[in-house]
């Protein structure tokens, strides 16, 4: 087909608007459009337009990429969990439950004499639910059995919440130290109750008991006469501070001896007359005589007059 002169002309327009953007391509294409016959017009354009497409085709620029469409992440504030509260443990409750209020008579480690007679009595509140009655009883538990009476009865009704005191008649022992007797309450069915977390610790009373200050004491010993057998003899025993002298006699073939004497501080010695011989309770390494102490109520063992002499013995400290 053949080309009109108009045709041609914008073909080679479009053709050198092209080749001015390609530079470099149309020296190319202008070196090979050299070689091309002049004798062909219609094959030479062709040519021209084949080869200006070509590098149309191969030198397009490239067109950038859009940027990626940002993926919008719609953000939730989802609230925290709150911890659920844990309820509080139930309440454990007994129908038989006391609490101590307070000690009405003979606070713990009240001082107490021997066989003193006393009356202890106790303030406690009704903890549980169920009233208590006349038919509650007051009971010794265990420690130290200060009465006869083991048992006592409630003096009234006690609804949940009122207190109480309740009281029973004791005795101190004649043993020395602290004494604690234990007492819980009794109810109708005879189930044992008291204070505490679980209703099973009892209330006490505890008592000191002092010794007992009586005006003598007693003495006891060994006579270690140094033959086979014992000649009769005679104790003495000095009270210092004093020119009081209490004298004991001696059987024949008494090895021992333990006598009654009043309280105070003494040095003691035997005499055997018919050999002029003088024991005491001495040192050994002196030969002077040891000061001993006698207690009321008490008895001061082991004072041994074993230290025989001819000689008199002198007074230590």
């Amino acid at each position: 087909m053949k080309l009109s002169t108009n045709t041609i002309i914008i073909i080679f327009g479009i053709l050198v608007l092209g080749m001015m953007a390609i530079f470099p391509i149309t020296l190319v294409a202008a070196q090979v459009l050299n070689t091309q016959p002049d004798n062909d017009p219609q094959a030479t354009v062709q040519a021209m337009v084949t080869q200006t497409m070509l590098a149309l085709t191969l030198n397009a620029p490239t067109q950038t990429p859009l940027p990626p469409t940002p993926i919008i992440v719609q953000v939730t504030n989802t609230p925290v969990p709150t911890s659920t509260p844990v309820p509080p443990a139930t309440q454990v409750t007994y129908c038989d439950w006391a609490t101590f209020v307070k000690d009405v008579t003979v606070p713990d480690g009240t001082d107490m004499q021997p066989d003193e007679t006393f009356t202890k009595t106790w303030r406690l509140r009704n903890r549980g639910t169920c009233t208590w009655t006349p038919d509650y009883v007051l009971v010794f538990s265990g420690g130290s059995q200060l009465s006869e009476t083991t048992a006592v009865r409630l003096p009234a009704y006690v609804a949940p919440g009122q207190t109480v005191d309740v009281s029973v008649l004791l005795t101190a022992p004649y043993i020395p130290g602290k004494h604690t007797s234990y007492w819980m309450l009794r109810n109708p069915s005879g189930a044992l109750f008291g204070t505490g977390d679980k209703a099973n610790i009892p209330f006490y009373v505890e008592i000191d008991v002092k010794k007992q200050d009586l005006p003598h004491g007693t003495v006891t010993g060994s006579l270690c006469y140094p033959s086979e057998f014992n000649p009769p003899m005679t104790l003495y025993f000095e009270k210092v501070g004093t020119s009081e002298t209490i004298q004991f006699a001696v059987v024949e073939a008494q090895n021992t001896y333990s006598v009654l004497l009043p309280k105070g501080s003494y040095y003691v010695h035997a005499w055997a007359p018919n050999y002029n011989l003088e024991g005491a309770y001495a040192d050994p390494n002196t030969n002077l005589m040891i000061l001993i102490q006698v207690y009321g109520g008490e008895t001061t063992k082991f004072i041994n007059l074993c230290n025989w002499s001819p000689y008199p013995h002198g007074r230590g400290q």
